[in-house]
């Protein structure tokens, strides 16, 4: 059966390109430019702009999109995945969050890692500190996979098929990661194809949202822990 393609479902494919491209353009170098960092006290500077740049991913990948598709007429937001989880989310949720914790214990230690991760390179985290890097994780992973698990792998969809939709979903999430070196660029492709046949049969983004926050935190925590001369302080003196 020929699908019926209309202007406004190009019209997405297009913005979403747009947002993917430019808007990792202003992800990656707005938060180095010198007003922004300007905004931060100099010996917290390093940190803010971590936490900075995760909010701003969250505000361009999640917030852009869903005005894009609230002020077009004719547009909902559940046609982009944004849905209620269904029975088969929680079983693959669990199980591919028990995989990457697996995976993040064994490579917690690993020198590349630690050369990145946290993000935040405080030697002494607080409590608040803690939190606060967990809840810009958690937004910026939601906008995150709201942009390439929901608009733009839907808009693809709707213009290219299945697998056409699900290989250019791939190649872009790939050519993101290519700041985090090659570990990280080919680990994507298997996991960038699963995640969006499961956002397809389920018709929800909800599993991409979970698995990949789960992968974050617990690197973070896993890491930190690993990381040489950092300490969580849970309790003033």
């Amino acid at each position: 059966m020929l699908m019926t393609i209309t202007t406004l479902d190009y019209f997405f494919l297009m913005a979403a390109l747009a947002v993917a491209s430019a808007g990792f353009v202003c992800y990656y170098f707005l938060p180095l430019a010198k007003f922004v960092q300007s905004w931060f006290r100099p010996e917290k500077q390093e940190t803010m702009v971590v936490l900075f740049q995760r909010l701003l991913g969250f505000t361009i990948f999640g917030i852009l999109p869903l005005v894009i598709i609230q002020f077009s007429e004719g547009a909902c937001i559940s046609q982009f995945g944004i849905k209620g989880p269904v029975n088969a989310t929680w079983y693959w949720s669990v199980l591919l969050s028990a995989a990457v914790v697996v995976l993040n214990l064994l490579n917690a230690s690993h020198p590349a890692n630690l050369a990145m991760y946290p993000q935040v390179r405080e030697k002494e985290w607080s409590v608040k500190l803690v939190v606060a890097s967990a809840l810009t994780w958690i937004l910026y992973l939601i906008g995150y996979e709201f942009l390439f698990r929901g608009f733009l792998l839907f808009a693809a969809l709707a213009v290219m098929g299945l697998w056409p939709a699900i290989v250019l979903n791939t190649s872009i999430y790939l050519l993101v990661h290519l700041p985090k070196g090659i570990k990280e660029t080919v680990g994507a492709i298997p996991l960038g194809v699963l995640l969006c046949y499961l956002t397809l049969q389920t018709g929800s983004i909800w599993i991409a949202v979970m698995v990949h926050i789960v992968m974050a935190l617990s690197n973070e925590w896993l890491s930190l822990r690993a990381q040489p001369g950092m300490t969580v302080k849970f309790l003033k003196p």
